[in-house]
């Protein structure tokens, strides 16, 4: 008799192991709305988020973004791999219409609801 309760205990236990990882990584996953300022005083034609210098990504905007106007977007932690994903840090460059660009370093976007580029 415990034989056989021990037995179920077991399988329910190895069966849910799975169910156990999926809610591990549900809770370290985290979702926010990032909101751009652009206070530059320049129009602002590609918003990018990185690990460095050599790997931005691709632009976040949807199109130019005018002086003195807001963006936002979407950031999940699960579409990040590597070590900087896990601690939420990241480097984001704005670039301009004239060309030049300026970048904030070290953004943590789970503490950070909003980003602003000034002058």
């Amino acid at each position: 008799m415990v034989n056989r309760w021990l037995s179920k205990v077991t399988i329910a236990a190895v069966l849910s192991l799975p169910l156990l990882g999926l809610a591990a990584a549900s809770v370290f996953a985290e979702r926010v709305k990032i909101s751009v300022l652009n206070n530059s005083g320049k129009t602002m034609i590609g918003l990018y988020s990185g690990t460095s210098d050599e790997d931005w990504g691709e632009n976040l905007l949807d199109g130019p973004l005018a002086d003195r106007g807001t963006f936002s977007f979407d950031w999940d932690s699960a579409d990040y791999e590597g070590p900087r994903a896990t601690d939420c840090v990241f480097d984001v460059r704005a670039e301009y219409s004239d060309g030049k660009s300026s970048d904030l370093f070290g953004v943590n976007f789970c503490k950070e609801s909003s980003i602003n580029f000034s002058k």
